[in-house]
């Protein structure tokens, strides 16, 4: 089993590492990765929550340069709603629901994609006399206006620490180097001290990461998509799961525990450079770069307010039992049956099944919802929906229509 803290740095390692001389190219192939991913939870009768919890769930999504197709393979005790899997939840009385995924994601060749970042920050003089940016057509859809203590304060940090750099002394407007100012922006929010990377299960708002000088995936992506923006950067956060062969980890909010294994929930910056197209930016957790990535959705909003973390603060106060997630690839033996799959997901769970808690698995080919823009999220009513079931990635609740969930529940209290 591998710590986090022995997970990131090596990452981190790896896509900076110098390697022998690869000529980048603007055209890149593609590369399609197969994953089976685990969404399971058990309520215990000590919840005092009532309602319905919809369970995270991959999104079909052909946007970014990206294509990815999810079906339902397996299922026991949710039903569907609106595509998402959806179970119902009466206080005190327990609750068990599963469901595995069968995802398919193309996108660009993760070597090809890796080694372009990899020669902006071993040959960045290099890169700069080819890659500067001369006006071509750009999504602006993707751009936003930073949060002002993005540009009083952020901005600012990010340039002095840019002074070390001889191509950062040699050009006079950073907007005309998107590709250099994407890559070097992600390696001082990441790895440069500015921010320490701290594991949390609560969403902060950028005022509380910037005090604190710590945050999380999510906290970090938001504060590079920001800070990218104020470069006329088009940038989107990803959603979603990311593969980590050997990473398992285990955190709780109250009476909930979040038990994640051969990766976790996780999110990521894209930017969008000329020539090149969407280019991954996680230097945390390597998604699209060196492992791969499922996506429930993207966003454009990097704002979480006070108002958000006291209402998973409060709805995780009246819940007890636990979420188990997890990664599989194609041949996995603990995919090789019901009964060998189950035995994972319980043990992982620490359950033992009661039959009259859920009727038997049954195989499908129900398609999930389909994302098609920044912020779609889960395509369920506001005025019928209920709780979303937060994970890891809780603070995205805040971001995507994920945050349409848990507003509306407690508006309606």
């Amino acid at each position: 089993m591998r710590s986090l803290g022995s997970i990131l740095p090596y990452v981190v390692a790896v896509i900076i590492a110098p390697t022998a001389v690869v000529a980048y190219s603007s055209s890149f192939g593609t590369v399609c990765v197969v994953n089976y991913l685990i969404n399971s939870v058990v309520i215990e009768p000590s919840s005092e929550y009532s309602g319905l919890l919809y369970l995270e769930s991959p999104a079909n999504f052909t946007y970014l340069g990206i294509n990815q197709t999810v079906r339902i393979a397996l299922s026991r005790g949710p039903t569907l709603e609106s595509g998402v899997p959806t179970i119902k939840v009466t206080r005190g009385v327990p609750a068990y629901a599963y469901v595995v995924f069968e995802v398919r994601t193309c996108s660009k060749d993760f070597g090809a994609a890796l080694a372009l970042v990899r020669e902006a920050l071993n040959n960045p003089t290099e890169v700069l006399r080819e890659s500067t940016y001369y006006g071509e057509e750009i999504p602006t859809e993707f751009l936003r206006e930073p949060p002002e203590v993005i540009k009083s304060e952020v901005r600012g940090a990010f340039e002095d620490w840019l002074r070390d750099f001889a191509w950062y002394r040699s050009i006079d407007n950073l907007s005309k180097a998107p590709l250099l100012v994407s890559i070097y922006a992600a390696r001082f929010v990441y790895s440069s001290g500015y921010i320490r990377y701290s594991a949390r299960l609560l969403p902060q708002t950028l005022e509380d990461v910037l005090r604190s000088r710590e945050g999380d995936c999510d906290d970090m992506s938001r504060l590079l998509a920001a800070l990218l923006w104020s470069y006329g950067v088009p940038t989107v956060i990803a959603y979603g799961y990311v593969a980590i062969p050997g990473f398992h980890m285990r955190s709780s909010i109250g009476g909930f525990e979040y038990v994640f294994s051969e990766g976790g929930p996780h999110a990521f910056v894209l930017a969008y450079v000329p020539r090149h197209g969407w280019i991954s930016l996680d230097f945390l957790a390597g998604s699209l770069l060196t492992n791969s990535f499922v996506f429930w959705g993207t966003t454009t909003k990097v704002e979480v307010t006070r108002e958000v973390v006291r209402e998973v603060e409060e709805f995780h106060a009246k819940l007890s039992g636990r979420q188990f997630m997890a990664i599989l690839g194609p041949g996995d033996p603990r995919l090789e049956d019901v009964e060998s799959l189950e035995a994972y997901i319980n043990a992982s769970l620490g359950f033992r099944i009661r039959e009259d808690l859920a009727p038997p698995a049954t195989q499908t080919e129900v398609a999930t919802y389909t994302v098609d823009r920044p912020g779609a999220g889960l395509p369920l009513d506001a005025t019928t929906v209920g709780l979303v079931l937060l994970t890891a990635a809780a603070a995205l609740v805040a971001l995507s229509a994920l945050a349409l969930a848990v507003k509306t529940r407690y508006a309606r209290r």
